[in-house]
């Protein structure tokens, strides 16, 4: 089933103003690297790196499913990998 809905904790939506990202950019990262995600022994489920369109490298953590809804994520933090 592929994701439909993103939800956005606070700790979230604070982190894209402070890091500069888009929040397009975060969601089409998990989108497309969701079958590549890796366990996150932190304070979410999931971990995906990923690139933007303009080679911004990112980094997220995620809760999916959220409850039973398999088309839904929890998007709990987002940042920038510098080199």
């Amino acid at each position: 089933m592929p994701i439909e809905t993103f939800i956005w904790t606070d700790h979230a939506l604070l982190r894209l103003s402070q890091r500069r990202l888009e929040r397009f950019d975060v969601e089409e990262a998990i989108r497309a690297n969701h079958e590549e995600r890796k366990a996150n022994d932190g304070r979410a489920d999931w971990f995906v790196q990923a690139m933007t369109p303009l080679g911004v490298r990112i980094e997220a953590i995620y809760d999916h499913p959220v409850g039973n809804d398999e088309a839904t994520v929890r998007i709990v933090s987002a940042w920038r990998v510098e080199s």
